[in-house]
């Protein structure tokens, strides 16, 4: 079975196949003719790592490429619980900080951007919840407490 995302995840993984399909390979194909024109094939750094960004290119395309032709993308069930893709706040306990995440498979996770994957503790812990309910997570600085405030699709 192929690596869970949700519909916006696997959109913009399909933008990011496109942009280094299109956009990427003209980069690096022409720094690598750039670099050509100039150097000393045996010695020349510019030439050298101009060849390896346009691999990393390439093994990036195959890498997205196969990940997309096995991705499932998961819909989200019922709307009053926690699910795979549902946007949650949770409100810690005692001290009442409000947090937003939305949950998702390990690919689209990135704390920065506010998602975090279903496979964390957090995350594992969230699943299933309904609003009001209350959740221990275990984390490695010791047990948190959190309320589910609220629950979005």
């Amino acid at each position: 079975m192929g690596r869970k995302l949700t519909s916006a995840g696997y959109a913009r993984l399909k933008e990011e196949l496109a942009d280094l399909r299109e956009a990427g390979r003209k980069r690096a194909l022409e720094r690598v003719k750039d670099a050509r024109k100039f150097c000393d094939f045996r010695e020349d750094v510019t030439y050298t790592e101009a060849v390896r960004e346009q691999e990393r290119i390439e093994a990036k395309i195959v890498e997205l490429e196969r990940l997309l032709a096995d991705a499932v993308i998961v819909e989200t069930g019922r709307p009053d619980v926690v699910a795979f893709g549902s946007q949650v706040v949770i409100r810690e306990i005692p001290n009442g900080d409000e947090e937003t995440y939305r949950l998702v498979g390990e690919l689209e996770a990135d704390l920065a951007e506010g998602t975090i994957s279903v496979t964390s503790p957090l995350g594992n812990g969230l699943m299933g919840c309904v609003v009001g309910q209350s959740v221990s997570i275990d984390s490695p600085g010791g047990t948190l407490d959190f309320e589910i405030v609220h629950i979005e699709r």
